[in-house]
């Protein structure tokens, strides 16, 4: 009994103790996988992942790579640490890998002696594989650390590829914005005679790029090659998912698309995003017509659709404006400065609309211009104006006039005799042409800014933006486009007599003529900021002396001495074959004109020619190939299929001209030549300036008020010049911008006349002249180099007249 209660007592003191002591002993499962205290620890490498791990590895025979770093994880998903790794491959003889992971198309050297370190020389398969009669086999490598091994990455040996050829069903139509597409390809390889032939192509192919091997079965690319990497040579086109491989449509345009495999890149074939085919512009209100008040501002918008009738966005529009000076047009935005009228336009234009690789202009529509229909816009009231005045080649010196005060301001001597005298669009400089050098002159500082030297010759026409002048060299034979900003230009051979910019100052063109004299030739420039220059010929209508930019700027029509014809943005050929870019759109070998002016409706060309003792005015009808808001169409101009384009079918968009005589009896002298067709900025009414013999006296100004109906006769009439009796000839004029005056000075008197413009013209309301000036220009010095004067008077007539809008105070 007592040997039994002391084992109680014992048994009670110890079982405090033996809890506690079991309570702080660590638990063998916690450090293993399973919990259960045996098996892989916790961190040990419980699994390793090579990468690539679906797209595979893609070799050429002989070719190297490093294998991507191994990633080892535990079974936790924590990052194991491993000290090495083992690579293993399924046929070393196809695919070798050194212990450091360095993957060979073939086998690596060992045990090469002469002091060749083992690993450093691939040599392709010593029998080269041959799958289903093509040479390429399959191996796969893993690698391992810990006893664990990774999972098997496909390595892909073959033939090198010698090209590759984007999926046909890719290539043969155009994408709506938005829209996707898998990308896909074939390829082909060369053997060792030169001979090409087809590697794999898309499943379903009936027309291989090249030649099928005999005996061979082609295979996907995905299955023999690996899996391609796309690249867009223009990612505002489109968007490839790098992983999917899936193309995105995003701007309207064609972008080229590189097929990289076994690292090496081709170009496989082209992606189009499909262009506009329509562009119809409004007011925010939805009209096409608008009464802003001066100083205030008019929002725009657009509607665009492709040419599968989906809509588009985020385009980058150019917005043109027909008269920038007083009503400008910004990125959706009108702003009116100063009274008058404008039509402004919304064009989308290469490079920065609907671009494409040069070879490819034209392919599905991509690479072309297209305009909107015409917003009009008129700021009501008067505004005055600054007028400038000069007489190239006759006097040294210009004067200017503030028709605020009325007053002529003092003379402005020049360095040298200017040959030519141009101002700028927004009128912040004038620009003289001179044999010696070019001088720019600031209407804002009145006096000089520039003077260059190296660009010595005539101007003959300065860039809406201001940022270039075409200068012609008639001494050395070179056109030059000066870059007024950094002082620099680009030289391209040849002569010319007249040039004229597109709105948006892309485009530039230029004309000459046989005739005008030694060197020049029949011939037609066109500078594209996006194509550069090119050269066309004139001979079908003897050259040209002058031209006219159609509105909007899409295109040029030609006063050829034996024709009239009209060169477009249209190109025609073959894509990334023959192709024109500026080629002739139409051509009327019946009707001479030496000089054309567009009316900024985009309805009239007008033209004038000299014919014995008359001058003869031509009215082309003209439509242009733009929609209006509220009828969308294809542009009727512009036809192409998907790799053909057929220019442009203008004759259909032209009237035959309705001419009428400006008879001697009429202009109340003989004329000797025509001068210039002066079109007012609202479209209603034009002037010609012309030149008489010297002892001509009770000269007229003639004037045309076009016709609404396109192809029908407007009306004819004489403004009775007044002052002097010994007018003999108007020999140049430029319209305010406001539409109230027409600036004629005359020969004869020397004087300015300022002829009034009624706001509504009829048989009651005619033009008249309303006030005299006496500009007083200086003869130039006959010993001076430039000067051609030979009259006797101390003074002569204006030969050039600019107007620039100013603030009325």
């Amino acid at each position: 009994m007592r040997r039994f209660l002391t084992l109680v007592c014992l048994l009670c003191l110890a079982l405090p103790a033996g809890i506690t002591l079991t309570g702080c002993t660590r638990n063998p499962g916690a450090n293993t996988c399973n919990g259960l205290g045996y098996g892989a620890g916790i961190d040990d490498v419980y699994s390793i992942t090579l990468q690539p791990q679906t797209a595979g590895i893609s070799l050429s025979f002989g070719q190297t790579q490093q294998v991507s770093t191994p990633t080892a994880y535990t079974c936790k998903g924590a990052s194991a640490s491993v000290s090495s790794y083992t690579y293993g491959t399924t046929n070393n003889s196809l695919v070798d890998i050194s212990p450091a992971g360095y993957i060979c198309a073939g086998t690596w050297n060992r045990n090469s002696g002469g002091g060749i370190a083992d690993y450093t020389i691939c040599s392709k398969p010593t029998s080269t594989p041959s799958t289903n009669g093509l040479p390429y086999g399959i191996a796969y490598i893993t690698a391992s650390a810990n006893s664990v091994t990774s999972n098997a990455v496909e390595v892909y040996v073959h033939q090198q590829v010698t090209s590759v050829t984007l999926d046909t069903n890719i290539q043969d139509k155009c994408y709506s914005q938005n829209t996707t597409a898998s990308l896909d390809a074939e390829a082909c390889y060369t053997d060792s005679s030169g001979n090409k032939y087809e590697f794999c192509a898309p499943s379903g192919t009936t027309s291989y790029a090249c030649t099928v091997a005999s005996g061979a079965t082609i295979p996907t690319c995905a299955s023999s090659l690996g899996t391609f990497t796309y690249s867009v040579s223009d990612s505002a086109v489109a968007s490839i998912n790098s992983t999917s491989n899936v193309i995105t449509a995003l701007l309207p345009g064609t972008t080229v698309i590189t097929a990289s495999v076994a690292g090496s890149a081709s170009s496989a074939g082209d992606f189009s995003t499909c262009p506009p085919k329509s562009i119809a512009l409004t007011t925010a209100s939805g009209k096409t017509t608008a009464s802003i008040t001066q100083g205030a501002t008019q929002s725009l918008t657009t509607t665009i659709t492709d040419t599968t009738g989906a809509t588009i966005t985020g385009l980058s529009l150019d917005y043109q404006s027909t008269n920038p000076a007083d009503i400008s047009v910004s990125s959706g935005s009108v702003s009116t400065t100063y009274p008058g009228a404008a039509s402004v336009y919304a064009v989308c234009q290469p490079s920065t609309c609907n671009p494409t690789p040069d070879t490819e202009i034209g392919l599905y529509g991509t690479g072309l211009s297209l305009a909107s229909n015409a917003v009009n816009i008129t700021v009501p009231g008067t505004a005055s104006e600054y007028v400038w005045f000069g007489a190239p080649g006759q006097s040294q010196d210009f004067v200017s006039i503030d028709m605020t005060t009325g007053n002529a301001g003092s003379t402005v001597r020049l360095p040298y005799v200017p040959n030519s005298m141009l101002m700028d669009q927004d009128g912040s400089s004038l620009y003289f042409g001179s044999y010696y050098e070019l001088m720019i002159y600031s209407t804002s500082t009145n006096g000089i800014t520039k003077q260059d030297a190296n660009v010595p010759g005539v101007v003959l026409s300065v860039s809406p933006s201001s940022s270039y002048a075409l200068i012609n060299d008639q001494t050395k034979g070179y056109l030059y486009l000066y870059n007024v900003s950094a002082a620099s230009y680009q030289s391209q051979s040849g002569y010319a007599v007249a040039s004229a910019w597109t709105p948006d100052s892309k485009t530039m063109y230029a004309v000459d003529y046989a005739t005008a004299g030694t060197n020049h030739g029949d011939k037609l420039y066109v500078y594209n900021v996006a194509t550069g220059w090119s050269t066309y010929d004139l001979t079908d209508i003897g050259g040209a002396k002058n031209l006219a930019i159609t509105v909007p700027g899409l295109g040029a029509f030609l006063a050829g001495t034996s024709g009239t014809s009209a060169h477009s943005w249209c190109p025609s050929g073959t894509v990334a074959s023959t192709m024109q870019l500026y080629p002739e759109a139409y051509i009327n070998n019946t009707v001479e004109n030496d000089v054309l002016a567009a009316t900024n409706d985009g309805n009239h060309i007008l033209g004038a020619y000299y014919s014995s003792s008359d001058i003869v005015l031509s009215d082309f009808g003209f439509t242009l190939p733009v929609q209006t808001a509220s009828s969308i169409s294809v542009p009727t101009a512009c036809t192409y299929s998907s790799t053909t384009l057929t220019g442009n079918s203008w004759s259909s968009a032209v009237t035959t001209p309705a001419q009428t005589t400006l008879s001697s009896s009429g202009l109340g002298v003989t004329p000797t030549a025509v001068n210039q067709v002066v079109a007012s900025p609202n479209s209603a009414i034009a002037f010609a300036t012309y030149s008489a013999s010297s002892s001509s006296t009770g000269a007229t100004l003639p004037y045309y008020i076009p016709s609404s109906t396109k192809g029908s006769l407007g009306t004819l009439g004489y403004v009775t010049l007044t002052g002097s009796s010994s007018i003999s000839a108007p020999i140049a004029g430029a319209f305010s911008p406001d539409n109230n005056y027409f600036f004629v000075s005359t020969a004869g008197d020397n004087l300015v006349h300022y002829i009034t413009i009624p706001s509504t013209i009829s048989s009651t309301s005619l033009p008249t002249d309303s006030k005299q000036l006496t500009p007083a220009l200086p003869a130039c010095s006959t010993s001076s180099d430039g000067c051609s004067y030979t009259g006797t008077s101390t003074v002569v007539p204006a030969s050039v007249i600019v107007v620039k809008p100013r603030a009325t105070e």
